[in-house]
């Protein structure tokens, strides 16, 4: 027999809910999954400078691993990031998946650099978990100028943009 707490009335073994006054008999066994993501995180100013010229080169450095990604500056028109679709065998120009983009929470095409106007800039593709530049997140299909230095979280996998001189091992 349980007792209900509230009312003191005996009920059943199997009984989950008090047959006289309805008062929850037993916890739940579900939990509420708890995210850590949040719309804005608290990001550090970045004043790089949005300017470049022909002979610079964009690096995007995997921040805790040892991989980058080097562009020389005047061939950018548009670079995806995001992973290799195992199906097709398909990869983006930025492809995170040697990096563990998929347990990180990379999508396929999750966001993608694009030059206008002289800048580069990066725009969320609609991504399950986001794209964040410096802490804030972006809004899908809302493009935002790339500045040296800044940081580009896409799911949980952070890298930095840099804009250096072109040189043999970039």
């Amino acid at each position: 027999m349980i007792k209900c707490p509230n009312c003191g009335h005996e009920n059943g073994e199997k009984t989950q809910i008090c047959e006289v006054c309805g008062e929850l008999l037993v916890k739940p066994t579900i939990e509420t999954r708890q995210y850590d993501d949040a719309d804005y995180e608290e990001g550090v100013p970045r004043w790089g400078s949005a300017r470049f010229n022909a002979t610079m080169s964009l690096v995007l450095d995997v921040l805790e691993s040892k991989n980058h990604f080097a562009f020389a500056l005047d061939k950018i028109e548009e670079l995806v990031i995001g992973r290799k679709d195992p199906i097709t065998g398909d990869a983006p120009a930025i492809d995170l998946s040697e990096v563990n983009g998929l347990e990180k929470g990379v999508s396929r095409r999750h966001a993608m650099i694009v030059r206008r106007d002289g800048a580069l800039h990066i725009i969320d593709n609609g991504s399950a978990n986001g794209t964040y530049l410096n802490g804030q997140k972006l809004v899908a299909d809302q493009p935002r100028i790339l500045r040296d230095g800044d940081d580009i979280r896409v799911g949980h996998l952070v890298m930095r943009v840099s804009f250096r001189a072109l040189s043999p091992q970039n």
